[in-house]
């Protein structure tokens, strides 16, 4: 990602309109010695001015969002997905939630803004504010839906009178309108309710307002003003004056409220709690702490909140930055005291205003269609990094498990050291477990095992915590308790204030793995070397009669998998920016977890044998229990969890580096038709912090199932039973059905 070592961190925190042109420019011309961190509460950025279209129905959510996993791995930023929770500018850290802070030299803040509601009772409770839009986006879905049914609200009602306010009722009018027939309902079942604090628009021109009071009338919408509303109920809204109307659908779009940790934190901020900036963007007291969009305030140019000036300070703030990481001297951003406007109506007409003039049509909807998408289309559509053939992994290395050596190859070299003569030649190690066992002779067996790869993943602390996940399973799976880890890091060249940053990040993430699940971290290693790359080494002990192999399986038992299949896959198109945010946000989820309690349960259930996938897939990992077992199995694919999206892209022909390795033992997959090549990548796709694979007695299956749904555990599933072997008595693996769509 940076072709010298690193001498400064800019972080950007939140995926604003502007920052998203810091990315995009850095992407397109990084800064020597300069690492963008991005650090966003979402992984898509949505496009506020898209959203009126998104109610209506005009847009899909894919096409109101950028997504910042892509957009990031284009800028070669790292990209921490948490919220902040506050800022320590005397040691320069950033407090994040749930982790370890992070260090900057250099800092932006974008992070949006939300409806102010505490003067509003009830709100909390009894309505949907539309910022931030990543949690208004699926309650508006669920509220439609709902509105849809026979039994569903009919009363809707919006607190606020800005652009807003009246593209939100207008835009979900003409949604319900327009669906309601096809549901069997009347249209004029739903009525509309405006509830603005002063008047309707009342930052725009008296024309506008004309226009946009005329267009709610034609609708039918209620307009009340210069009365705000005071309480909000499950079936109405009190106003100040004391009079009710009926609501009991509310979506609220009031003034604008900062986060409280802005002031909390000491930040300079402006009367209405905003951050105080100067013309350069940088905070008054601060060269070193940019801020943009609408949780700033430039207070020698005071204006509205607006995603106007947000898309307009991106290029500036992002010039900028690069002048105050090169110490050149910064440039001021002055707004346009007159601004074009573009006000949708519900359907495909708009308002169109700017200074005195304002008119409204068809025309302008197209006008601001072609606005918005244009601007989308900027972020969405990027120059090509990484070369254009998907399906060649050598373009491109990949990380994590995928990027293990082969099995046949490992296989060959344990063959050859077996071989040599001396101490080595006495340990039997047929079974290759995925812990070594050392017996001693008592009750106890200790265990060792030992874990390594490169990154994958660009946030260090993240990635320590998937690594201690991943190294714990090898003890999991073998029915044992982790006691001790020791660490191994490899760590990219750099100031070493950043090389410090970056280990503790790394181990802070592992840390807070290994306090969960009561683990000892005593000790390591660490090395510079060209890149990211962390693994540990855990002992840990097992009672002799509660010890899990890869030998052991049973005909007739019942192959239980607790996670989904396809990360492989999914960072491989990650890296090549084809993965959506929403796959690698699931897949990181999952990966974060611990299999500790799952494998307990799966053990108390009677586990004959298990292991964990890993580096050589599902099937691989299903091969080596069955050859250690001398059975087959058949595997139903209809049963087995994919991750979002992974089908799709093995379809498309995305894999990883390891998938040819893998995919030499696909001779043992058989089934009546042909195997496609999409099912073969995601059964030997390498899994990085996979699930765990059991085989459970028939009888106890049932139960073992219920048990861990009553843990909470998710994704889990019988995906084949255990079966005798094959005719030519080569362990094979039977495929049926098919991967859900």
């Amino acid at each position: 990602m940076h072709a010298g070592p690193i001498s400064k961190d800019i972080v950007l925190l939140g995926g604003g309109h502007a920052h998203v042109f810091v990315l995009k420019s850095f992407g397109m011309n990084p800064e020597p010695g300069v690492r963008l961190t991005l650090v966003a509460k979402e992984l898509s950025a949505p496009y506020s001015g898209m959203l009126p279209g998104f109610v209506a129905g005009h847009y899909g959510l894919e096409d109101c969002q950028i997504d910042l996993v892509r957009l990031a791995r284009f800028a070669g930023a790292r990209l921490i997905h948490a919220p902040a929770a506050g800022i320590d500018r005397a040691t320069k850290r950033i407090a994040i939630e749930g982790r370890a802070p992070i260090a900057y030299d250099i800092l932006s803040i974008d992070i949006g803004i939300t409806p102010l509601i505490d003067d509003i009772a009830g709100a909390d409770e009894h309505a949907i504010a539309v910022k931030p839009v990543s949690v208004f986006a699926p309650k508006w879905q669920s509220l439609e839906a709902s509105a849809l049914s026979p039994d569903g609200p009919q009363h809707f009602a919006v607190v606020g009178g800005g652009a807003a306010g009246v593209e939100l009722v207008l835009a979900v009018r003409h949604r319900l309108r327009t669906l309601a027939p096809s549901v069997g309902l009347k249209t004029d079942r739903f009525s509309f309710s405006l509830v603005a604090g002063t008047h309707v628009l009342p930052s725009h021109n008296l024309r506008a307002r004309t226009l946009g009071r005329q267009a709610l009338a034609r609708a039918g919408v209620q307009v009340i003003e210069g009365d705000p509303a005071k309480t909000i109920s499950a079936s109405s809204v009190k106003l100040a004056s004391g009079r009710s109307i009926r609501a009991d659908a509310v979506l609220i779009s009031t003034k604008a409220a900062a986060p409280d940790w802005f002031a909390e934190c000491g930040l300079p901020v402006d009367v209405a709690g905003f951050l105080a900036v100067r013309p350069t963007l940088q905070l008054l007291d601060d060269e070193n702490v940019f801020a943009v969009g609408d949780c700033a305030s430039v207070l020698e140019h005071p204006r509205e909140k607006s995603g106007v000036f947000a898309v307009r300070q991106g290029p500036v703030v992002t010039d900028n930055l690069r002048r105050r990481a090169r110490s050149e001297a910064t440039h001021s951003f002055i707004p346009q005291s007159k601004f074009l406007t573009l006000l949708s109506l519900g359907e495909k007409s708009a308002i169109a205003a700017r200074g005195p003039f304002a008119a409204s049509g068809k025309w302008a909807w197209a006008w601001k269609d072609r606005i918005d998408r244009a601007f989308m289309d900027r972020f969405k559509t990027l120059p090509d990094k990484m070369g254009d053939d998907a399906s060649d992994p050598s373009t491109m290395r990949c990380g994590g498990c995928a990027a293990k050596v082969g099995p046949k190859t490992l296989s060959d070299v344990l063959d050859r050291l077996e071989t040599l003569p001396g101490p080595a030649a006495k340990i039997a190690n047929a079974a290759r477990d995925d812990a070594a066992i050392i017996d001693d002779g008592g009750d106890i067996l200790n265990l060792e095992t030992v874990d390594f790869f490169r990154a994958f993943w660009p946030d260090p602390y993240v990635l320590g915590e998937i690594a201690a996940n991943h190294a714990l399973n090898d003890i999991f799976a073998m029915g044992g308790v982790p006691k001790h880890a020791q660490a191994i890091a490899v760590l990219p060249h750099g100031r070493p204030r950043i090389v410090a940053e970056d280990l503790f990040q790394l181990l802070a993430g592992a840390r807070a793995v290994f306090d969960r699940d009561d683990v000892a971290l005593v000790g390591g290693h660490s090395s510079e070397g060209q890149e990211l790359a962390v693994g540990f080494a855990i002992s840990g002990q097992v009672d002799r009669h509660r010890l899990l192999r890869k030998a052991g399986l049973a005909v007739g038992d019942k192959l239980v998998l607790t996670r989904p299949i396809g990360t492989g896959i999914l960072f491989a198109a990650e890296m090549r920016g084809l993965a959506k945010a929403a796959a690698i946000e699931a897949a990181l989820a999952e990966m974060r977890r611990s299999n500790r309690t799952v494998a307990t349960i799966l053990a108390n259930n009677g586990a004959t044998a298990m292991t964990d996938v890993t580096g050589f897939g599902l099937a691989g990992h299903l091969l080596e229990m069955l050859k250690a077992s001398g059975l087959s199995a058949t595997l139903n694919l209809g049963s087995v969890p994919l991750y979002p999206d992974a089908l799709r892209l093995a379809r498309s022909g995305v894999v990883s580096t390891l998938l040819s390795e893998n995919i030499a033992l696909a001779g043992s997959l058989k089934s009546e038709e042909m195997i496609p090549n999409a099912v073969s990548a995601l059964l030997f796709d390498p899994q990085t912090s996979g699930g765990l694979l059991a085989g459970i007695a028939a009888a106890r299956a049932d139960a073992c199932i219920a048990s861990l749904k009553a843990f909470g555990a998710r994704g889990i599933t019988i995906i084949g039973e255990v079966q005798g072997n094959a005719r030519d008595q080569n362990s094979d693996i039977e495929i049926v059905g098919a991967f859900p769509e």
